[in-house]
């Protein structure tokens, strides 16, 4: 059963309780005015027979013999009265009651004059109202049973009234409830969607009550996964690019190293072909000991907690690089200066020196002979700016992948791998900064490093 069935039936129920107590209480209040109408006009008619008695006893002179009040009651055609002697023979008796069916009840005086009891004489309702005097008892008998059936009818119909009442409310509540869940129901829709794989699954959010509330946090729940399965597919993307370009990578110099060796094996080689081959396979070599070192120390960044971090002046990090790369430089004929270098970071200090040293060296392999790299700051940002060759625009946003390489022939004769920038980027997010690349072809290239 649905939910909206479910409510339905029970606001229903809930309605129905209701008004039959409301129905339960207008019964018994109006029975009770019924009955009491009833009791007030069988009084006054039973007044009327009685006060008729005495007066006639009092004519004749305050005793009256049997045969003279049977001929009293007979002459007023007093069909609903019984005539009782003191020792309780019946004397007269129009009714179809016998004196014994109207004992045994509990009498009660009505307005505290008349004594009144009920009675159900041959599936009838009536009041008996008694009076003694002359010694006789005469009691006066009063049809009430137009009060309880008037009191039935109405109960008859507001029963009727209840029940089509509740059936309109359940009809009104099970219209108004498959309209306001309605919207549970796209909601229902879009999780199906969601878990089918179409993350692009949105619902209405234009209601402004509690249902469109869930909307519209369904919604950003949606966004938020859609999100989270982007990251994941680019995530697994870059992993399977990196995973190829480490398996170039590592191929090319194996394949080299592999075939070196098999010719120092099978060919017979002059001295200085010997010399050759070895220096091959220990550049090689060692070119792979530097890309395994970084890509552990990649992976290390990934992994590592807390950084030790400690207040470091950037004109201390600009010159311990100067000093590092200074024999780079030199072999290439690139001057290294440095600027107005101020204000300082907090953070590790030798994975700090690390990236700005991979900065400049860089810089220093992109200059040609005979021009500089320069080291300053501007606006609290660290800036590495060479006068090189220059990066193409469409280069620019892949040079922090990992084995992205503009010039892949030059790299490699450099002993590069195109780890260095992807490095360089994972400490400084570690730390909390940014780096910004800006280069024109043939004017050379701008690094910034800056907090984000």
């Amino acid at each position: 059963m649905k939910l909206r069935t479910r409510l339905s039936l029970f606001s229903g129920a809930v309605i129905l309780l209701a008004l039959l107590a409301c129905d339960a209480y207008v019964f018994r209040a109006y029975q009770r005015a019924l009955l009491d109408e009833a009791a007030a006009r069988g009084y006054q008619e039973s007044m009327e027979v009685f006060t008729a008695f005495d007066r006639y006893g009092d004519s004749l002179g305050g005793r009256m013999a049997p045969y003279e009040a049977v001929y009293f009651l007979k002459n007023r055609h007093e069909e609903l009265t019984i005539l009782l002697q003191e020792d309780g023979r019946v004397l007269y008796n129009q009714t179809t009651a016998t004196p014994w069916q109207l004992q045994g009840q509990t009498e009660t005086y009505y307005e505290g004059k008349l004594p009144m009891s009920r009675h159900r004489i041959g599936g009838r309702q009536a009041l008996a109202f008694s009076h003694e005097q002359f010694g006789f008892k005469l009691i006066h008998l009063y049809d009430v049973t137009g009060a309880y059936l008037g009191a039935r009818t109405l109960a008859g119909r507001l029963l009727l009234f209840s029940l089509g009442v509740s059936a309109l409310g359940i009809c009104a509540l099970l219209w108004a409830l498959r309209r306001a869940l309605k919207p549970l129901g796209a909601l229902s829709e879009g999780a199906r969607a969601m878990a089918a794989g179409a993350y692009g699954q949105r619902v209405p959010e234009d209601r402004k009550d509690e249902i469109g509330s869930l909307g519209r946090d369904f919604n950003k729940m949606a966004g938020a996964i859609e999100e989270h399965i982007r990251q994941v597919e680019e995530s697994e993307e870059k992993k399977t690019l990196f995973m190829g370009s480490l398996t170039h990578e590592l191929k090319t110099p194996l394949t080299a190293i592999s075939g070196y060796a098999q010719t120092l094996r099978l060919v017979k080689l002059t001295d200085e072909d010997k010399e050759t081959a070895l220096s091959y396979i220990s550049q090689e070599s060692m070119r792979l000991d530097r890309l395994s070192k970084k890509m552990l120390r990649l992976l290390e960044l990934d992994r590592e907690g807390e950084l030790d971090r400690q207040d470091i002046p950037l004109v201390d990090l600009c010159r311990g690089a100067i000093a590092t790369c200074a024999p780079i430089a030199q072999a290439g004929n690139v001057a290294l200066t440095l600027g107005p270098c101020e204000g300082s970071w907090l953070g590790d200090r030798d994975l700090l020196a690390e990236a700005v040293i991979n900065l400049v060296d860089n810089a220093i392999k992109a200059s040609p002979p005979g021009k500089a790299v320069r080291l300053y700051t501007e606006g609290g940002a660290l800036v590495v700016e060479d006068q090189g060759r220059g990066i193409p625009q469409e280069d620019l946003g892949r040079l922090t992948e990992p084995f992205y390489m503009v010039d892949k022939s030059r790299s490699r004769q450099s002993g590069g791998a195109g780890m260095g920038l992807a490095l360089t980027a994972a400490i400084l997010r570690r730390h909390g900064l940014a780096l910004r690349l800006e280069s024109r072809l043939g004017a050379g290239t701008k690094a910034t490093v800056a907090p984000i």
